[in-house]
Formats: C-alpha cells, structure tokens, sequence
C-alpha cells in the first residue's frame, strides 16, 4: 500500500542545523512514535531532510508542514527524533539529495495498530537504510529493512551481467561512472528525478535496489515492469519505534 505519494508536505529548508542528541516534540510519552537515527561513520557528518505531511495534527512534529531544521548527525552518534502522535512526513539522507523514507504512524484502531514505511531513491540515494528498532519482521512476515547499506556495491554486484553496449549507455547518462566489460567496475552512482528510464530500470530491475527508483502506479503512468517493481517497496510493521542507519 504505497499511500504515501499523497505526500503533500511543502516544507522548506532551514538554513540553521542541530546536532542535539534529541530532536522533535517536547512530551514524550514511552509508546510514542520514535526514529532513532543511528551515523556508523567514523568520520562523515550525515544530515537528513524532515518534512511533517501538511495535515499533521498538533501533536505531531511538523504540524500543518510547518518547516522543520535539518537533522545533523555526528560520526558516531545517535539522535532520537521524537514525532509525536499521527506523524506522517519524510526523512531524506544528504540533506534532501539521498534516501527518502516515508513514514505513516496513523494507522490505530482497536487491537490492530500498524507503522506503514517505504523507501524511494526517485529524488537521490544514500546509504541509509530503515527497519524496526527491534529488528522485528513485517505484519506478513517479510524481511523489514528498508534501503540499501552500500548503493555502489548493490549496483556493482550486477554491473558484469550487463551487455557491454548497455553499460556504455548508462556510463553515457552521467548517472553512473565506471568502466565496461565483464570486469568492469562502477566507481559512483547518481540518482534524481531526471534520470533516463535505463538508469531507472537498472537500479530498479537488474541492480534491484532495496527502495522504489520509479514512482510507480501511483504516479498514473500505465503499468510497467519498473512500476510494477516499484509498488512492492511498502513495508508495515507492528512497532512505532523505527531506526534509520547511516553508513
């Protein structure tokens, strides 16, 4: 269920930063919606884009897509971003350039409460992945992580089974840098909104990175095997505490 593409947040850039160890609604309460960002790098500061959906309630973090301040993450440290009850919203590694996840904690009734998430490399990528805190699996019982811990090395692993004709194309987009050949080696990847559909569908279908690369049905484009792809990357799970890594 990729409800999420009726995101409509417009928030915008602060141009002030925090590396505060917690960040997000004042009145915590154990049980409340939590991610905690988690940076493995022992020497790169990540910063992650936060946009609140525009019909936030005044509980949550971002209420009414109020503009929220980047969230700066240290080497080696941890921040909790407390969002409050009924956030639905975004976080985006690289400062809104990266990794996108989607994130919906509405989903109460009685007996039956579910965290929906997804991840999108549409806008850019990173290597950032979501899962719950616990490690817990999906409603369904499916793997839970979200994203990919090395995007170069994903895409490397499937770089040698493509057509040396192919692999001069993508090189020829500028979204993928490297050499040809069945031992040739990608040295970078790249991804926005502007990609060619080959850079799509090789993301998407041959590297098949862990995230949706194209919009999918939702963005009302007849079906395709890329579209179809895309709209198996929705996650739900069980827990309100979710943990993004950056690696």
């Amino acid at each position: 269920m990729r409800s999420f593409a009726l995101f409509t947040a417009a928030a915008t850039l602060f141009s002030a930063i925090s590396a505060q160890d917690t960040q997000g609604v004042p009145n915590y309460s154990p049980g409340d919606p939590l991610i905690t960002i988690v940076n493995t790098s022992p020497t790169e500061t990540h910063v992650y884009k936060v946009e609140g959906n525009s019909d936030n309630p005044s509980t949550a973090y971002g209420s009414g897509g109020a503009s929220l301040p980047m969230t700066t993450v240290l080497p080696g440290q941890t921040v909790k971003l407390q969002l409050g009850q009924g956030f639905i919203g975004a976080i985006s590694g690289k400062g809104g350039e990266g990794t996108r996840f989607e994130v919906n904690f509405r989903g109460d009734s009685p007996g039956d409460y579910k965290t929906w998430y997804n991840s999108d490399m549409q806008f850019g990528m990173s290597n950032t992945t979501l899962e719950p805190t616990s490690h817990s699996k999906q409603i369904n019982g499916g793997d839970s992580l979200a994203g990919e811990q090395d995007c170069l090395a994903k895409a490397n692993s499937a770089w040698g089974s493509v057509d040396e004709s192919i692999q001069r194309q993508l090189l020829d987009t500028g979204y993928l840098e490297g050499t040809t050949g069945q031992d040739g080696v990608l040295t970078a990847v790249h991804m926005d909104k502007q990609a060619d559909e080959s850079v799509v569908d090789f993301f998407q279908n041959t590297a098949e990175m862990n995230s949706y690369v194209n919009p999918g049905s939702v963005a009302g484009k007849p079906t395709s095997r890329t579209a179809a792809a895309a709209d198996l990357f929705s996650w739900s799970v069980e827990t309100k505490e979710l943990t993004i890594t950056g690696y």
